[in-house]
């Protein structure tokens, strides 16, 4: 009986281990970047490990960054990704897209906007705005979240940056910054996480680039499902150093956004069952849980400085003005040819005075010269007269000795013809 009871048990046990394993839910994807990046490296192992203690498996899947990773949660809304929310935004406008994506969590970073430049004219983003007909946009590759962000200014401010009219693109971010430093008539746009110590920063610095503040009235009023897209953030980009203070500058900063498909677009029953379980414990962890904890990541969330409402409308103000105002290059132009024309006026006037003094004084000397030019006609009438007559004498003889040579020359011709008739024939 005891035996009979233990293979009864045996074989209840090995049937509920095939049903375990034939019910044993697949890891997650979750799309994140290259796999030199932070979204690959940094945030997606954080994300796995937290997941796990809430025994959810998810897989690190590399990328080409967030426009690739939102293009695969449309084709697959089982999966996760990672992306900018002002890229998420981008995407999200497309109607036929809104109903394709679910924000999980949008506090875990920031990324901010920095657009550099050697031209210290550009004070503000308005001086950009004013100059992009003019400027040449180097940027980093078009695939990239780089470039994405910048199709997602052009496609809010139309008008405005919208109007950039030479846009290429470079092999790199680095050497997207090394080119338009390269020259004062470029300037470019990289998105990253405010982290002064980062390499592209350095880059900046060593080129002695120019960092111009992000903000517009366009810009900070960009919403989507009610969420402000960008805020106006004070971050370091050059660290104090022993002979020289740090560098700070206002821009704007987008969330890092964890997000994946809607779930009533899984027709899977037990797949849309693991997915929403999923997404009700991401939401509810505590957000330290999924952030990095070692090097700077440890501060991302605190690495910027949120600015004041009184500050940021200072600054759109001024990104106004600007933008309304003549480009700055013609500005320029305009102010140095009438600084110009002001510092010459003197001169002119000076000289206008030196060369009427010049002219009268020269008159009597003039006149003078006249005079005696009258003069010097009026006597040498007689000599040019004589002179006249003693030319005609000379012609006249010459063409009488010239008549009289030829009839000479014509008689010797004669003569020469005679003996030759004379001579007897043989």
């Amino acid at each position: 009986m005891k035996s009979i009871n233990a293979a009864i048990l045996a074989g209840l046990s090995l049937t509920v281990g095939i049903a375990g394993l034939g019910t044993k839910a697949r890891a997650l994807d979750l799309h994140t970047g290259e796999k030199t990046g932070a979204y690959y490296n940094k945030f997606c192992p954080t994300i796995k490990k937290a997941a796990k203690d809430k025994n959810l498996m998810f897989d690190c899947r590399p990328s080409q960054g967030s426009l690739d990773n939102l293009d695969k949660v449309i084709a697959n809304p089982n999966d996760f990704g990672l992306a900018q929310y002002d890229l998420f935004s981008l995407k999200y406008t497309n109607q036929s897209n809104q109903p394709a994506f679910k924000p999980i969590r949008d506090d875990l970073g920031k990324e901010c906007l920095f657009l550099v430049t050697k031209n210290k004219l550009m004070k503000n983003f308005g001086d950009v705005v004013a100059s992009a007909p003019y400027m040449n946009f180097i940027l980093p590759p078009e695939s990239s979240g780089h470039a994405g962000t910048f199709k997602y200014l052009q496609s809010i401010d139309p008008s405005g940056i919208g109007k950039a009219g030479k846009v290429t693109h470079a092999a790199s971010t680095e050497d997207a910054i090394t080119s338009a430093l390269a020259q004062e008539d470029n300037v470019t746009l990289f998105v990253h996480f405010p982290n002064a110590d980062n390499k592209l920063f350095n880059l900046v610095n060593e080129n002695r680039g120019h960092f111009v503040p992000v903000i517009s009235k366009e810009i900070l009023a960009q919403e989507t499902q009610g969420r402000k897209v960008y805020s106006a953030e004070e971050t370091d980009v050059a660290n104090p150093k022993w002979h020289e203070s740090g560098k700070k500058v206002v821009t704007a900063c987008t969330p890092m956004v964890l997000f994946t498909g809607k779930s009533d677009l899984i027709s899977d029953p037990s797949e849309k069952a693991a997915h929403e379980k999923a997404v009700t414990a991401l939401q509810e962890m505590p957000a330290d849980k999924l952030r990095p904890t070692k090097g700077w990541f440890s501060k991302l969330w605190t690495n910027t400085k949120a600015v004041s409402a009184k500050g940021v409308e200072g600054l759109v103000d001024a990104t106004e003005k600007a933008r309304k105002a003549s480009s700055p290059y013609l500005r320029k132009a305009k102010e140095m040819t009438q600084d110009a024309v002001d510092a010459a006026k003197p001169t002119y006037e000076k000289a206008k005075e030196k060369t009427k003094e010049t002219l009268d004084a020269a008159k009597p000397t003039y006149e003078k010269a006249k005079e005696k030019t009258k003069e010097a006609l009026e006597a040498a009438k007689p000599t040019y007269e004589k002179a006249k007559e003693v030319t005609k004498d000379t012609y006249e003889k010459a063409k009488e000795l010239g008549g009289k040579a030829i009839e000479k020359v014509g008689e010797m011709m004669e003569s020469t013809k005679k003996p030759a008739e004379n001579t007897p024939s043989e």
